[in-house]
């Protein structure tokens, strides 16, 4: 039986919650597929530049908060 590598497989498989077996079916299939081998590729730099971001909360947001927190 061959079933098809999906995206959910890749994301499951990129963040290491994929079983042993459903790891090794994961990767062969990225061994030998270039489409799927490419998916994954992209799959993994979104995943580094979503780490790369910076996010902090505006000026506006912590002055409401903190002034929230005295009360006012």
């Amino acid at each position: 039986m061959i079933k098809t590598i999906t995206q959910t497989d890749l994301l499951l498989y990129a963040y290491n919650e994929s079983g042993l077996s459903e790891s090794d079916r994961v990767q062969r299939g990225i061994d030998g597929d270039p489409l799927v081998q490419r998916d994954f590729k992209e799959l993994v730099q979104a995943i580094y530049s979503m780490d790369d971001l910076l996010l902090e909360p505006s000026e506006k947001s912590i002055r409401r908060i903190l002034d929230f927190s005295k009360g006012n």
